[in-house]
């Protein structure tokens, strides 16, 4: 039997293993149909197929994109995993659904800040992935590009 952590961490290591392709795979294979994405405040911001929608963007816009894993631990019933991504901003990325709008390419090499996201998981599938202690989330994921969340 595969130990939570033993699934977060072979999702990982499959998805960055030759990406886009890789990412995408890895999404729809150990995510689970009712996945949620959530905010610091345990709302979801994302279902399953939105947040394969939002990593075919990114993959698209960030075609070097990576994900540095510093650390990856079980707290329970959860894991977290600590690290940052980073990539070359050569595609723009379409935000109009979030009422944000589309952000033209930069070609900037963006690294951004150190993030820990808790994983919730069962029955050999991820149910959420939520930011953990002072980790903000998609508010924090869009700032290194100069983009803000529209107010509430």
């Amino acid at each position: 039997m595969t130990s939570n952590i033993d699934l977060v961490k072979e999702f990982i290591e499959k998805g960055w293993s030759n990406p886009p392709a890789s990412v995408i795979e890895a999404n729809m294979t150990y995510l689970s149909d009712d996945f949620g994405s959530l905010d610091k405040n345990g709302n979801v911001q994302m279902d399953k197929a939105a947040r394969i929608g939002m990593v075919q963007m990114l993959m698209v816009a960030f075609k070097d994109m990576r994900w540095v894993l510093k650390d990856l631990r079980a707290e329970g019933d959860s894991v977290i995993m600590t690290g940052h991504f980073q990539g070359t901003h050569t595609g723009e990325v379409d935000l109009s659904a979030m009422g944000i709008g589309v952000v033209p390419a930069s070609g900037k090499w963006i690294v951004w800040p150190e993030t820990s996201v808790e994983y919730k998981v069962a029955g050999g599938q991820i149910l959420s992935e939520g930011p953990y202690g002072d980790s903000g989330g998609l508010e924090e994921f869009l700032a290194p590009m100069g983009i803000q969340l529209p107010s509430a």
